[in-house]
């Protein structure tokens, strides 16, 4: 996986305080499974969404290649997330969204590798600490991502930050 073409984005970057991981809640998908479901989906208001709320979508094997990365629209065009009921963890949070039910299965080694190197690399380009990886269980009443996704492990492997002054986040 080549992630600086993933990072690739048509805009100015944002600036992106949180990383937040969510899983598919489905045996299978791909980005455009995932964008056909949001987009028949409204919000409060009675308002069709815009498309997938997700920046990012890490595949299983099952409708995408395991431990493939994608971003989606919101990524290249560096546009707020709709992927948690949070303005503020939508409006500064990158939500990354792995394929698989977890609490019915774990993630595959590739996904983890492949969201393991992805979060690295957002936390390196936007200076984001690992306590501000998130899970959407974090933000949100809800199980997502699921019990079987090793999230403490996961974020124990992440390098940790450079020193940051007291104060400036």
């Amino acid at each position: 996986m080549d992630i600086n073409q993933v990072l690739a984005c048509d805009a100015i970057l944002e600036d992106w305080r949180y990383l937040v991981l969510h899983h598919s809640d489905s045996e299978s998908g791909s980005l455009e499974s995932l964008e056909s479901l949001h987009r028949r989906r409204r919000d409060q208001f009675g308002i069709p969404w815009e498309g997938i709320g997700y920046h990012f979508v890490v595949g299983n094997g099952q409708g995408m290649l395991d431990g493939r990365v994608v971003s989606t629209y919101r990524w290249r065009q560096q546009l707020h997330g709709a992927h948690t009921r949070s303005p503020r963890h939508n409006r500064r949070g990158i939500g990354i969204c792995l394929i698989g039910d977890f609490e019915v299965q774990a993630p595959t080694p590739r996904q983890l590798a492949s969201t393991r190197k992805l979060l690295e690399s957002l936390m390196t380009r936007f200076d984001i600490a690992r306590h501000d990886v998130l899970r959407h269980s974090d933000v949100a009443a809800t199980r997502c991502p699921g019990r079987l996704l090793p999230f403490e492990h996961l974020v124990a492997s992440l390098p940790m930050p450079a020193a940051v002054p007291a104060g400036v986040h």
